[in-house]
């Protein structure tokens, strides 16, 4: 069987267990609240459990799915190791969160976005968190093994526009985020969530800027990869991107009362809110695409990985 038919059998299988997984944990979350020992799980609605059990299930997923693909060596993915992965992170983090706060000072400055009143400025760390934690996932999914299994079978840039797609079209998939009522939630609700994220896309111009962004953004990010052969420099880009993007939400909004914002300039930020969307954010995108490719021509050296 071929390797990339195996990828998109695993992302099935994913889907599937997170999703019969998900009313179990629901289930155990009102059990804790209900006895009293605690109510923190309780507080998350359906949508929510389901969306973090499908995240963990394809984490948990990933590691056989590797061995059935038959990876015995992180070589084989064109990964080796990096003895500057600090500099590169570090240098990643930088580039990323430089675009996104050039693009904020643009909005505030035209008039796209306003202060807000009162940040929630206790947010910051689980701001941090959350950009190390999917920086680290998706770039072992999508840069470490999906684009190195595309290579095996296609050319660089092939591999680069196959695997930016994927990253771009899973973000997507998605619950609508219906609240059910916790006596609502059955053991088929996961799967009937699950069905329903085409009722949770965006319009049409809003949809096409997000999928253009994610694209733009994972172009970025293979080419990172494949020029240092390593997954630390694109860690700390998206690192950088998803801080710099929830920061900016946390500091401002917009001044459109509309769903769509100033569209096609800058419009409402999609997935969790770290997808930007609108000419603008791409602009941006791309200014960090242009600093990289000076840190990798002037800065890095390939002899040091």
């Amino acid at each position: 069987m071929p390797a990339y038919l195996k990828i998109i059998i695993y992302l099935a299988v994913s889907l599937a267990a997170g999703a019969a997984v998900a009313p179990l944990v629901f289930w155990l979350g009102q059990a804790l609240a209900s006895s009293g020992v605690s109510d923190w799980l309780a507080g998350f609605p359906f949508h929510r459990v389901l969306s973090r059990c499908l995240q963990v299930s394809l984490v948990v997923l990933l590691w056989p799915t590797v061995r059935w693909i038959g990876l015995r060596r992180i070589s084989a993915l064109g990964l080796r190791s990096n003895p500057v992965f600090a500099r590169d992170i570090s240098a990643g983090a930088l580039l990323g969160v430089s675009g996104v706060f050039l693009v904020s000072a643009i909005c505030l400055l035209f008039g796209f976005f306003s202060w807000r009143d009162d940040p929630a400025l206790g947010s910051l760390g689980r701001i941090v968190l959350t950009a190390g934690a999917v920086s680290v996932v998706e770039e072992a999914v999508f840069r470490g093994v999906v684009l190195g299994i595309c290579l095996w079978n296609l050319s660089a840039r092939g591999a680069i526009a196959v695997s930016s797609a994927l990253f771009a079209v899973v973000h997507f998939l998605k619950p609508a985020k219906t609240r059910l009522a916790p006596e609502a939630v059955q053991w088929f609700s996961g799967y009937t969530e699950l069905f329903s994220f085409a009722g949770a896309l965006p319009s049409g111009g809003v949809l096409f800027f997000g999928l253009a962004s994610l694209f733009v953004a994972g172009w970025i990010l293979g080419r990172a990869t494949l020029r240092t052969h390593s997954l630390w420099l694109p860690i700390g880009l998206h690192a950088g991107w998803v801080f710099g993007v929830q920061t900016s939400n946390l500091f401002f909004r917009s001044a459109s009362a509309e769903a769509a914002g100033f569209l096609p300039w800058v419009g409402p930020a999609l997935v969790s809110g770290a997808v930007p969307t609108g000419l603008l954010p791409l602009a941006g995108l791309l200014f960090a695409g242009w600093l990289l490719h000076l840190y990798l021509q002037h800065v890095y050296r390939p002899s040091v990985a």
